[in-house]
């Protein structure tokens, strides 16, 4: 699992590290080695390169002083500019600064306003002029020499963070520094992966810091997935069970005009390990449904939705079912036989709400513990009453928010998705724009349902689906082109991305 750290959270793991006996200057000199291990990776140089280091006079400064140190030693040729006062840096920057100067490396001071001329020929341009601590809009000289950096026919890569952009929020100076590698320290940064971060860092990796990775438990509450988690975390079949052994999934979907929907929920949690799939649905039977699903067509009206006659059929499903989802391909004519429903569910009972079934969500209600929403942006801002605009820019700290308001498990499609109970948060980083598709989230909903019916908690289950979606997406993105990927090809990639689990 990868800790996911604001800026805040991460000075608390430097001051724990202190106060556990690991002095500042070796966490600088350990993140400093760690960046030039990654910088070789990633170059994969085929002679000596040339860097341009700018640093400023913080602690961002100190790892770009050491980082220039570790380059020269390992045969680099390394040019060193940096800006702002001597007196300002900390001991460690102080330190690091008299090191590189012992070399017969001279690192040129820029004063403010005076920029010297770009060196004629520079194959990295290292960004360290300002750490996570820093918040935009840039000073109008740090402003002149990004727009500088940034010109150089160079590869360009940022130290823990590129300049301009807000480590936390993700938003950024309209003139920040882009990169093309972002080597952060110690953890990923909120920031990093909101907002503008996405296109400003490029690659992110992690530059090690000496401290345990087990800290990030005392620091951390978000944090992202990987192979490994779903490996350990995944619950077993056993060679000795039955279908009865896999949870049971209720799905109340589809109508006459959006069938698919329903279909695709429906294949998607028989192809999610689900024992048994039930799928009540209005309209019709669409004939993609695969043989395994429970199909039942329920007393709809004329025009093909869902009829008040259904509901006590429905009642009788929730009798038999270990997870249930409701929303897919409903439509709006369905919501008051749903909403006449929802009294029924045992609070025990986990739910997945999606598509229509959200609009029954307002800012008064409040659902069970057992519960997961999956709305998008605009079905999030339609729940809340917030701006879109505004949702989009703060998901990450609206979706806690709402969801600790709300009492269930909040999914909120974005980029990255964010699965939070209001307390502790995942961020799934995986997925890909050919995903932006229709049926894509009902596919979604049919993965959720069938491992809340397996019985893991319902904030890991939308972890767990969030992360086996978004892999379908990148499985599919590898085999064809992102405007080629549909929710049914999504459904065919899922038997190659679940985990292997089969027990002795």
């Amino acid at each position: 699992m990868r800790p996911i750290l604001t800026p805040e959270q991460m000075r608390r793991v430097d001051a724990a590290a202190v106060e556990r006996g690991i002095p500042s200057l070796v966490l600088m000199e350990n993140a400093a080695r760690s960046a030039a291990e990654i910088l070789e990776r990633w170059l994969e140089p085929q002679r000596p390169p040339v860097a341009l280091i700018v640093c400023g006079s913080g602690n961002n400064g100190g790892d770009g002083f050491a980082l220039a140190r570790h380059l020269v030693c390992r045969g680099w040729s390394v040019r060193v500019w940096w800006t702002g006062q001597r007196q300002h840096m900390s001991a460690e920057t102080q330190t690091n600064l008299t090191a590189l100067e012992s070399l017969g490396l001279q690192p040129l001071h820029i004063p403010a306003g005076h920029l010297p001329p770009p060196p004629p020929s520079v194959d990295v341009v290292i960004d360290a002029l300002l750490g996570i601590g820093a918040r935009p809009p840039l000073r109008e000289d740090i402003r002149t020499l990004v727009r500088v950096l940034r010109s150089l026919p160079a590869r360009r890569v940022a130290l823990d963070v590129p300049t301009g952009l807000n480590a936390e929020t993700g938003e950024a100076d309209p003139e920040a520094f882009a990169a093309e590698l972002t080597i952060t320290m110690w953890a990923l940064k909120t920031g990093l992966l909101l907002n503008d971060g996405w296109r400003l860092c490029g690659r992110i990796e992690v530059a090690s810091l000496g401290v345990p990775e087990a800290w990030a438990a005392e620091f951390a509450h978000i944090a992202a997935l990987e192979w490994a988690d779903l490996q350990q975390r995944f619950p077993p079949r056993w060679r000795i069970s039955t279908k009865f052994d896999y949870g049971r999934v209720g799905i109340i979907a589809g109508s006459a005009m959006m069938a698919g929907a329903a279909a695709l929920a429906a294949n998607a949690a028989i192809r999610s390990g689900a024992g048994l799939v039930y799928l009540y649905t209005a309209g019709r039977i669409h004939s993609a449904v695969l043989p395994e699903v429970i199909a039942r067509q329920l007393p709809s009206t004329p025009e093909g939705w869902l009829d008040g006659a259904a509901l006590p059929l429905l009642q009788e499903l929730l009798e038999r079912v270990d997870a249930l989802v409701i929303g897919p391909g409903l439509g709006v004519p369905a919501l008051p036989v749903i909403e006449q429903l929802l009294p029924s569910i045992p609070s025990t009972l986990p739910v997945v709400l999606d598509a229509d079934a959200l609009r029954l969500i307002s800012p008064e209600r409040r659902v069970p513990a057992t519960w997961v929403l999956t709305p998008h942006v605009g079905e999030f801002a339609r729940m809340t009453g917030e701006e879109r605009s505004h949702v989009s820019r703060q998901a990450a700290w609206l979706a806690q928010r709402w969801a600790r308001h709300w009492g269930g498990v909040l999914l909120l499609k974005h980029v990255p998705t964010i699965i939070t109970d209001g307390q502790r948060a995942y961020w799934n980083l995986g997925g890909n724009p050919g995903m932006a598709t229709a049926g894509a989230g009902d596919v979604l909903s049919g993965i959720l349902g069938a491992l809340l019916a397996r019985g893991i908690p319902p904030l890991e289950a939308a972890a767990m689906a969030a992360f086996l979606h978004s892999a379908a997406g990148d499985w599919c993105l590898r085999s064809a082109s992102a405007e080629s990927v549909t929710a049914s090809a999504l459904l065919s990639a899922l038997p190659s991305v679940f985990p292997q689990t089969v027990a002795p």
